[in-house]
């Protein structure tokens, strides 16, 4: 008596669906990096705004002088770092987030003499530093979840077996 064994197997299936969910979560984590960019510059944005650098102390305030000044031609005096609108204004996402390697993207002011005017008020100014383009622990574990969330909810998408 001769037992004739005959199997088939769909590994070659379940190695293509592993090399489509590893370039899924490649580009899932990508977008998700894009997108950490994107809300820790709208966070840098709105805490600028409030007046508060990225530790969450107030600025330092603005020289006598400086404030006499504002008064005169009609602008607030809160420290906002928002004088003519073209420091700030030049962190757009479009071409403040960008993609610059696996897995990871830069912030940067997309005009160089802008970057000169952050780089006075972040560093140059002796004690009146007014640090605000940077990110604490506590943005960091914001962004973070966000993130999770994110790549976490793409894998959701993609089916694994068929």
């Amino acid at each position: 008596m001769a037992i004739a064994l005959k199997l088939k197997d769909n590994s070659k299936q379940v190695s293509n669906k592993f090399k489509s969910y590893q370039s899924a979560l490649s580009r899932a984590i990508d977008k998700g990096v894009k997108q950490a960019g994107f809300q820790l510059l709208d966070i840098i944005r709105t805490k600028t705004q409030k007046g508060i650098d990225f530790r969450d102390r107030d600025f330092a305030s603005y020289t006598e002088g400086y404030r006499k000044r504002l008064e005169r031609e009609g602008k607030p005096t809160k420290v906002d770092l928002f004088y003519t609108g073209r420091m700030l204004g030049s962190l757009t996402p479009n071409s403040t987030v960008k993609k610059t390697g696996k897995h990871k993207v830069t912030l940067a002011f997309s005009n160089a003499q802008m970057r000169q005017r952050a780089l006075f008020n972040q560093v140059l100014m002796g004690e009146k530093n007014r640090e605000f383009f940077g990110f604490n622990k506590r943005t960091e574990n914001i962004i973070s979840k966000q993130f999770n969330r994110f790549v976490a909810k793409e894998l959701r998408k993609f089916r694994i077996w068929v």
